[in-house]
């Protein structure tokens, strides 16, 4: 390695490293040419304990890969099952799962740093590259893009999470991808059945489980979060009192007016020994990922009784999936084990 170093010259290349699973850990690196990106990845000290893998934003895994080939690109740090279906749409920051057919998945971020991506949630396919002005808002550079509304309706920009970052200094968002969209909570009747995870209903959760990342292709036309991914804490085995961390991608797309879909991503099935998880099979929202349906039992009913409250039924619906996690039950088996 050091002969290879020698011979670039002593030349350093930056790039962008982001955490998978915590985007709040995003840092700038400054490495010398010919070093891998796993490599990169430990000495700036973002790498997980274990396996891990490194993937451009389009999903493609560049670990072994030299540093050189990806000059001033971002690039994501995950755990190495975790991380199989990554790429990050709204730029920081969602592990990509293959769309459902039809469904427009926005491309990743910039190969600069220097401009913002603004997507309309209205048209996906609707996508302007801003370099910000100094001082603006990214409220300002969205309206610049052209992606403001023009029939005066009430409309906000959102990051991957979902938070509203609009009064934000639009260059502190550089090489970011943000989606310019309805305002999340609207007045009147229709708020509390709007489909998906509200920027509110996202920061609410994100209070329990502070892993909580959306999936940036499966955002809904209204800005909502159609699915994301989770770590929760569950029983390994109803035999065994160990308790092991689960990656949970959970299907919100009906929320609230229906009762979500949880599905284990990792552990590997042939790992999984909680007699309340199916076995791995491929759905919809990923069909190239193999996921395990997790049972919580005989919910729907009530929740469909619950009041017509979101936050009451987020937090109902993740109590109920947290305790079956929790709480193998032997008496309704969804796998032998």
């Amino acid at each position: 390695m050091s002969r290879e170093r020698e011979k670039d010259g002593g030349r350093m290349v930056q790039l962008t490293l982001s955490n998978a699973v915590d985007q709040t850990q995003k840092i700038r690196v400054e490495v010398p040419a010919g070093t891998t990106v796993a490599q990169a990845a430990r000495d700036a000290g973002i790498a997980p304990k274990g396996s891990f893998d490194v993937f451009t934003p389009g999903g493609e895994a560049v670990t072994k890969a030299s540093v050189d080939q990806h000059r001033d690109a971002v690039l994501y740090v995950g755990p190495q099952k975790v991380a199989g279906g990554i790429a990050f749409t709204p730029d920081g920051e969602e592990f990509i799962l293959e769309p459902e057919p039809g469904v427009e998945v926005a491309a990743g971020p910039p190969v600069g740093p220097k401009a913002v991506v603004f997507v309309s949630s209205y048209d996906s396919t609707v996508r302007h590259d801003v370099v910000p002005q100094e001082g603006q808002s990214v409220r300002d550079a969205a309206r610049m893009a052209g992606l403001a509304p023009r029939d005066g309706s009430g409309w906000e920009v959102f990051d991957a999470m979902g938070v509203e970052v609009g009064n934000r200094v639009a260059m502190e968002l550089t090489g970011e991808v943000l989606y310019v969209g309805p305002r999340a909570i609207e007045a009147g009747s229709r708020a509390w059945s709007s489909p998906g995870l509200t920027a509110k209903d996202l920061r609410r959760m994100k209070i329990s489980y502070p892993s909580v990342v959306s999936i940036g292709n499966h955002r809904l036309a209204n800005g909502n979060s159609g699915v994301v991914q989770v770590s929760m804490i569950g029983k390994q085995s109803h035999r065994l009192s160990k308790t092991i961390t689960y990656q949970i991608v959970i299907d919100f797309r009906g929320f609230p007016a229906e009762v979500p879909y949880a599905y284990v991503s990792a552990p590997d099935d042939s790992q999984i020994l909680h007699c309340n998880i199916f076995h791995e099979d491929r759905y919809a929202l990923a069909p190239r990922i193999p996921l395990c349906a997790v049972c919580i039992g005989d919910y729907q009913d009530e929740f469909w009784n619950l009041p017509k409250d979101r936050l009451c039924r987020l937090d109902c619906y993740l109590n109920q999936l947290q305790y079956a996690l929790s709480n193998p039950n032997p008496r309704d088996t969804a796998r032998s084990v």
